[in-house]
């Protein structure tokens, strides 16, 4: 599901800027700003360059795992701030708990048959208690 909206969004040969990473560049100038952190503080604190900030904010550069993940501690936002709306269309990830959202990004790498067995397996689990 997030695989096709991501290949519906950016297409399957995704070049920057696009709408993904530019939503996503808004959202971390955002943050920025509400933090009252200029690009060269917030570029020290997660150990990248001061240009590299501001071609994420302009969509030109993509954020890598590491970077998100110093993102969200340095700006105190949880990492699915950083995803645009066209990505978690409809989802309401802040009302789901951490675990239940690691266990949706694992079943969709399942097939339907699979994902129809782990509902059978998660259903006997529940019933058991």
């Amino acid at each position: 599901m997030i695989q096709n909206l991501i290949y519906e969004i950016l297409g399957k040969k995704a070049k920057t800027p696009n709408k993904f990473t530019i939503a996503m560049g808004k959202l971390i100038r955002v943050a920025r700003n509400e933090a009252n952190l200029s690009q060269a503080v917030l570029a020290k604190s997660i150990y990248i360059r001061q240009a590299s900030i501001s071609e994420i904010e302009h969509g030109k550069r993509e954020v890598n795992s590491r970077e998100l993940v110093s993102l969200s501690y340095v700006l105190n936002k949880p990492i699915t701030y950083f995803f645009p709306e066209e990505i978690i269309r409809g989802v309401q990830v802040e009302n789901i708990p951490p675990l239940l959202q690691e266990l949706l990004l694992q079943a969709e790498r399942l097939s339907n048959e699979d994902i129809k067995k782990l509902i059978t397996q998660t259903r006997a689990l529940a019933d058991m208690e």
